[in-house]
């Protein structure tokens, strides 16, 4: 079991079944972008988005239990606590101040699950469970590292922690007494101990004893009364024990081995491996698959195939994920018949099974697939071949892709199998380029609306323009979408040209939308047709327009800006072209530049003064704090210590207008609202305490959350970009700067690269606030969970 934390706010921390070799979906599997880049599939919900679950061949998250900081973890195997914690994961979560059991029950080829809590920090938000052991008696020991903040690296507290005891009423009085190891008998009583160093001293122990200790593993293993842990503990010490140590006596004959039987070479009938893996207990069939792989995988590859053998058809889909999973190193004939009985019906076991099918094929697709998984003998066997084709990467998958796609189409089958399958096209390898731009092509002529136009983002403009049957089908399948996000993304990828007013009318109508910065940006391409729109528009849309081409930040924007300023009469639009300009370091220094030659109106130096003091660039709040100060009358009250502010009271009304005031807005999202740079802060009343909010807001450069360190980027062309990386693949960074836009950079574009020391959040901006301001945005902020 495995535990995951998320970029802080996405309520995305995970809870992983860890199956060897899997890929967990952290990055794009095929250019390593992040999360955040948009990709066929794309889905709805960031805690989804953000491990890619909906790309083929990703193991599925366990379970997401939301925003947090996890930590610890511990298998519980004692008696002491109620029956629903026995051999479930116990984990801590620093973050919402938890300790909770996750109660599992398989599913299929792998495992469901539901929380229940265990300890909670309802009354001291200062409870960062980091860790959970079992104690020898059975209960709980937690490790508390007592801190206002979690996630950053600002500690509130280093001298201080605290251990809890979890325990029944029954057994309030704790003693320990040392592990007896000094007899066979007593390590194997102490290798089924719920503690794990009383456990680590039994094993090895009994790898001391050798072969005195195999009639006593023999009859542990045989007990069939007994814990299936401590049988499956056993089976490995015997496994264990085929090596003798320098010095020991031998562990095992030469006619007789522990596990394999009487005589070298062969599965004997008698053997304490062929007894695992004819068990009843499937999670015994597990572990003999996984003593095999680690006796022989290396030496022996046929003994491995031997005993998968015995498990191809295997009741337990658990048992045929092992046994796919162990088939990953063999490129054989012999193996590959294996996996093909094993992996149509694996494949529908969604979507544990599937990734395990795709794990014993990656390294050799081209011998493991020579024709294509689909049958229409039942729809279930279908089903199967569907979700295999899925997750494959050989030469004519695109043709089995393409054929089933359009196959789909065609009998109205759902779309979301076709547009998963065109994500299966896009992850091909570079090998198969031509292969599935031939099958893109044939996707977006003959498929369904949707199904189409997802395939564009297989497409190049050239393949479409030098084709009239294409750009007739571009047509039709343009005009329904004019007025949504996927016009815009179609306009950009396909670099479309002539839709300026289209573009327009999305901004405005949408102007808080991810799209609405894509189109603002296509639109700023025009510099002096933009900004004479800028210059020509009524207020209100030019006002819109200006603030969405100041979260783009790009030369061209800033430029729009820069020629539309002197343009325009309104003093609101002018203001709001300001507070744009000041989001980037060229649009800010242009500002000081004009103020320098004496041409800022007087009348908007006052709101320039505050828009550039929160700029992200710390060097252009330097430069501004001695150019062009925010004046006094602004609030540059003196603060009383946190000691004061922590006993003021507030009201939370008024916070939420002193966050807008403050600016917070044009950073942080709350409930889905405002603009998404920082971390978002819906639920930031369940992290951090009152103190540490305080804290985070005085000095934000004392503890920045490890998702949002700021860099600066100068390129050949003379831009310097200053935001936080949220992609890094081989050839290109993404930064997302401020006002929410991602901005890619070529890596052979980048002359420096530079590690911001300071956080990328201004600080003083409580000083528009005051001291009281501060206070109910605090009990505000509290508000939130």
């Amino acid at each position: 079991w495995q535990s995951d934390n998320d970029d802080d706010g996405n309520k995305g921390v995970r809870i992983n079944y860890v199956m060897e070799f899997g890929n967990y979906g952290y990055k794009d599997e095929k250019t390593g972008a992040g999360w955040q880049t948009p990709r066929i599939g794309m889905e709805q919900e960031i805690p989804q988005r953000h491990w890619h679950q909906n790309d083929p061949g990703v193991v599925p998250n366990v379970l997401i239990t939301g925003a947090g900081s996890p930590t610890g973890m511990q298998v519980y195997e004692g008696d002491l606590l109620p029956s629903i914690f026995k051999g479930q994961p116990i984990h801590c979560d620093a973050g919402p101040n938890v300790v909770r059991g996750y109660i599992t029950q398989p599913a299929g080829a792998g495992y469901k699950a539901e929380i229940v809590n265990i300890i909670e920090g309802t009354k001291d938000k200062w409870f960062r469970p980091s860790d959970v052991c079992v104690a020898p008696d059975g209960s709980l020991i937690v490790a508390d590292w007592y801190d206002p903040g979690v996630g950053g690296h600002a500690m509130g507290d280093v001298t201080r922690g605290r251990l809890f005891r979890v325990t029944t009423k029954v057994m309030t009085n704790y003693g320990c007494r040392m592990t007896n190891v000094g007899t066979v008998d007593g390590a194997v009583a102490a290798l089924k101990s719920p503690n794990e160093s009383a456990r680590y001293l039994a094993w090895t122990a009994l790898k001391k004893f050798g072969a005195k200790a195999e009639p006593a593993l023999k009859a542990m293993f045989e007990d069939k009364k007994a814990e299936p842990q401590h049988r499956a503990r056993a089976l490995w010490l015997l496994a264990s024990l085929k090596a003798s140590s320098p010095g020991l006596q031998p562990a095992i004959t030469p006619t007789e081995h522990p596990i394999r039987g009487r005589e070298s070479g062969g599965l004997k009938p008698e053997s304490t491996l062929a007894a695992a893996l004819s068990d009843t207990e499937p999670n015994i069939r597990v572990a003999a698959i996984r003593v095999g792989r680690q006796l022989w995988q290396q030496s022996q590859p046929e003994q491995v195939r031997e005993v998968i053998a015995k498990v191809v058809t295997d009741k337990s889909a658990a048992v045929r994920r092992e046994a796919a999973i162990a088939l990953r190193f063999d490129s054989t004939d012999s193996a590959t018949k294996l996996w093909q009985k094993l992996a149509l019906d694996l494949s529908k076991e969604w979507q544990f099974g599937n990734a395990a099918a795709g794990i014993g094929a990656q390294l050799h697709w081209a011998d493991r697939l020579t024709e294509s998984p689909l049958t229409d003998k039942n729809d279930d066997a279908k089903r199967g071949g569907t979700f295999l084709l899925w997750s494959s990467r050989t030469r004519r998958a695109p043709d089995w892709i393409c054929g089933e796609i359009i196959a789909r189409g065609q009998a109205s089958k759902p779309q979301r199998v076709s547009i998963a399958l065109l994500r299966a096209l896009q992850l091909q390898p570079a090998s198969n380029d031509a292969g599935v731009a031939k099958a893109a092509m044939d996707i977006f002529l003959k498929a369904d609306s949707e199904t189409s136009l997802a395939a564009t983002a297989l497409l190049d403009r050239k393949a479409i323009a030098s084709s009239p049957e294409a750009k007739a089908r571009l047509d039709s399948l343009l005009q329904p979408v004019i007025g949504k996000a996927e016009f815009v993304n179609l306009v950009q990828r396909l670099s479309l040209t002539g839709f300026e007013k289209e573009l327009l009318d999305y901004v405005l109508a949408n102007p808080n939308t991810d799209a609405a910065i894509t189109a603002a940006k296509l639109i700023a391409a025009n510099r002096d047709g933009t900004a004479d729109l800028l210059a020509k528009s009524e207020a209100k849309d030019a006002t819109a327009l200006a603030s969405v081409l100041g979260r783009v930040s790009d030369r061209a924007s800033v430029a729009v800006l820069n020629t539309a300023f002197w343009k325009v009469k309104d003093h609101g639009v002018r203001a709001t072209m300001l507070d744009s300009l000041a989001l980037s370091g060229e649009g800010g220094r242009a500002i000081l530049k004009w103020n320098k030659e004496g041409k800022l109106p007087e009348d908007l130096k006052a709101g320039a003064a505050l828009a550039l003091s929160r700029s992200t660039d710390g060097g252009l709040r330097d430069q501004a704090s001695e150019e062009l100060p925010v004046p006094a009358a602004l609030g540059a009250e003196k603060f009383p210590p946190l000691a004061e502010l922590m006993t003021m009271k507030g009201d939370a009304a008024k916070g939420q207008t002193a966050f807008m005031t403050a600016g917070c807005i044009g950073c942080h999202q709350v409930k889905g609202q405002f603009i998404n740079f920082g971390p978002d802060l819906s639920l930031i009343g369940s992290k951090l305490s009152k103190d540490a909010m305080f804290t985070a807001i005085l000095y934000p450069s004392a503890g920045i959350e490890h998702s949002f360190n700021g860099v600066t980027i100068s390129t050949k062309a003379g831009a310097q970009i200053v935001g936080y990386i949220i992609s890094d693949t081989a050839d290109e960074l993404v930064l997302k700067i401020a006002g929410g836009a991602q901005q890619p950079v070529r890596k052979n574009e980048i002359t420096k690269r530079e590690e911001m020391k300071l956080s990328l959040m201004p600080p003083g901006l409580a000083a528009g606030i005051g001291p009281q301001g501060l206070v109910d945005l605090v009990v505000w902020l509290q508000t939130l969970k």
